[in-house]
């Protein structure tokens, strides 16, 4: 009986061997297919789904070397605020002072760096190159504006007085022609009268002293009146002629005024690519608050990387060398408060980063073994066909 024993006991032995290694097997293939939906049932006969589980196992490799590095930067960066932490009260207080301050002033330089680029585009550039005559430029520019205006106002004036005095001139040519047909009149009228007076003394043998002393009185003064106003008409005429001959000379030389004054203006306005001198005044401005919001930002970069250093050198006193992290998360080192809420945040991170690590070293051992049994299967298929 020992000896029937000891011939079966080594078959039961490979046997429990065999099924040990299929139950495994099946148990890490079904853990693979549950993550990357294959069905085992053609895993062996369709390459395509070896193919697909082979991507996956090189993409989960590259994950697992991407979580050890951030894992590794996580633990860096725990033991750093734990350093922190170790640090002496002074050395503590020191860094909560510098990191405040670094805070205040990377908003300072947030805001200006707002105010330059609220200004738009660099559109006003090309007015750094008059920036020491600018003033004087913007005072000649208001000069030449204000002297155009006076210009166009003493135009406007002339038009208005030469547009009255050829209203008057018309009026007066009518009134002499008016004169003129007076003057008709009374000739005629006084003839007539002669006439009248003439007959009146033949026919009727009457006297008429009386009446041609009261015609000829009437036609003197007719007369007299008709030659004052004829007098005055032509006086005025020639007057108003005299006049609008000045005023069309004045006009004409206001005109070349205005048109030279135009021009300088207008070569102006090209040069400094504005339309008045009050549109140059308000791109100076811009461009001066520009600039000095440039050179303010200048300023405080340079004192943010004076602070950096100050930092930076703090922490390599205490063997802290994960400056750039601390630097990113200024606001947290400002406070005591603040280094603890982040030192929870980042264990917990730790922690699921070591999670996901350990899901995925899983996953690639098992998509291992079986891409191993896959690649043997094959192995046997082709010396099975040989």
């Amino acid at each position: 009986m020992d000896k029937l024993k000891a011939l079966y006991t080594p078959f039961l032995k490979l046997f429990d061997k065999i099924r040990l290694y299929l139950d495994k097997k099946n148990h890490i293939e079904e853990s693979v297919v549950g993550g990357i939906d294959i069905d085992l049932d053609q895993l062996y006969e369709d390459p395509e789904i070896a193919k697909s589980l082979q991507q996956r196992y090189i993409k989960t490799m590259d994950d697992i070397e991407k979580l050890k590095e951030k894992y590794k930067a996580i633990i860096n960066e725990i033991t750093a605020m734990q350093r922190i932490e170790l640090m002496s009260g002074r050395g503590k207080a020191e860094l909560e002072k510098l990191c405040k301050v670094y805070s205040e002033t990377l908003v300072k330089k947030g805001e200006f760096k707002d105010k330059i680029s609220g200004q738009g585009l660099r559109t006003v550039d090309y007015l750094e190159q008059y920036e020491d005559q600018m003033d004087k430029i913007i005072d000649m520019m208001k000069g030449h504006e204000k002297n155009q205006s006076m210009v166009k106002q003493d135009l406007a004036y002339l038009e208005s007085e030469k547009s009255e005095l050829l209203y008057q001139n018309s009026r007066l040519k009518n009134a002499y022609k008016f004169v003129k047909n007076a003057f008709i009149t009374v000739a005629i009228l006084t003839a007539l009268a002669a006439f009248i007076l003439t007959i009146f003394f033949f026919v009727n043998k009457k006297p008429i002293l009386l009446e041609a002393m009261i015609s000829m009185v009437a036609i003197i003064v007719a007369t007299v009146w008709v030659y004052i106003f004829r007098r005055y008409l032509v006086y005025e005429i020639s007057k108003n002629q005299k006049m609008m001959k000045r005023t069309i000379e004045l006009t004409n030389k206001t005109k070349i005024k205005y048109i030279n004054n135009q021009s300088v203006i207008d070569y102006q306005c090209k040069k400094y690519r504005i339309d008045s001198s009050e549109m140059l005044e308000l791109r100076w401005e811009n461009y001066k608050n520009r600039m000095h919001a440039e050179r303010q930002y200048k300023n405080i970069s340079n004192s943010i990387a004076a602070m950096m250093s100050d930092i930076e050198d703090l922490l390599e006193k205490n063997g802290i060398n994960e400056v750039d992290f601390i630097l990113d998360h200024m606001d947290y080192f400002a406070t005591e408060k603040g280094r603890k809420m982040l030192l929870e945040k980042y264990i917990i991170k730790k922690e699921e980063l070591y999670l996901n690590l350990q899901k995925a070293e899983r996953e690639s051992g098992m998509m291992n073994l079986v891409l191993t049994n896959y690649k043997s299967h094959v192995s046997h298929e082709k010396g099975k066909e040989k």
